[in-house]
């Protein structure tokens, strides 16, 4: 697997889910024999990532953290340093929800996770190759505006 998939998927561990209150698994009641219903809890992925960041610790130490801006876009830091951008997506896919990255890099390569159930401040990814990830929400930070679009802005 690339150094760049194993980035995106431990910033996408980063990145904060929705409020608790949607991340919540529906309860599904099943029959018994008997006709009475038992409640059974199924994981299911959050429905949305949208403004929300995580944080995932790599075997060597590094500290990614992903943020999933609203517009679209994902900004990748590693140890706090910014380390790779582009675009991701978040929709059903073959096997469910997943989400997708791809880097803005000429070469680079969508690559695509299938999201656990989060619980509490934890989210475990699943992506290729079966390569599992735990992410950990952390406080969303928008991107910093461009002091030369509001200096043009301003000008107007």
């Amino acid at each position: 697997m690339r150094p760049t998939s194993i980035l995106i998927l431990a910033s996408l561990l980063v990145v904060g889910c929705a409020p608790a209150a949607e991340d919540e698994a529906p309860q599904e009641t099943s029959e018994t024999p008997d006709g009475s219903g038992t409640a059974t809890a199924s994981p299911a992925p959050p429905d949305s990532l949208s403004g929300t960041a995580w944080r995932a610790d790599a075997e060597d130490g590094a500290r990614f953290v992903t943020y999933l801006d609203e517009d679209g876009n994902y900004r990748d830091l590693r140890n706090g340093d910014p380390y790779q951008k582009g675009e991701w997506t978040y929709a059903e896919g073959a096997r469910g929800k997943m989400l997708c990255f791809l880097p803005d890099d000429e070469a680079g390569i969508e690559t695509c996770w299938e999201p656990g159930k989060r619980e509490d401040d934890t989210m475990i990814v699943t992506g290729p190759e079966g390569r599992r990830v735990e992410l950990t929400s952390v406080a969303y930070e928008p991107p910093a505006e461009d002091a030369e679009a509001e200096e043009e802005a301003g000008e107007q």
